[in-house]
């Protein structure tokens, strides 16, 4: 689980929120028996799995009272930039 400024589906994104955002011993969720159907190829007996749930949300109580902190981010044309010089001093990147 993600917050809306991460792009669930770009596993970058993912994993950034979850090196910068998750607490392994808070933020995990372990949900035995979920429903799930033959399609699945971890599935068990009477159509069960079990699940992990992360949660790589920004905290809560943190963002309510404003004492997380912002995200450090480079404009699109100076990202553009960037990869250009680095393209020229270590071939395609």
């Amino acid at each position: 689980m993600v917050d809306e400024d991460i792009d669930c589906s770009d596993v970058d994104q993912v994993l950034w929120a979850m090196c910068t955002r998750f607490d392994p011993v808070t933020d995990i969720d372990i949900i035995q028996k979920a429903w799930s159907s033959g399609r699945d190829p971890m599935f068990l007996p009477g159509n069960f799995n079990n699940r992990i749930l992360i949660d790589a949300c920004v905290p809560y109580d943190r963002k309510l009272k404003g004492k997380f902190p912002s995200v450090v981010d480079v404009s699109p044309e100076l990202r553009a930039k960037l990869k250009l010089k680095l393209e020229k001093i270590l071939g395609s990147v």
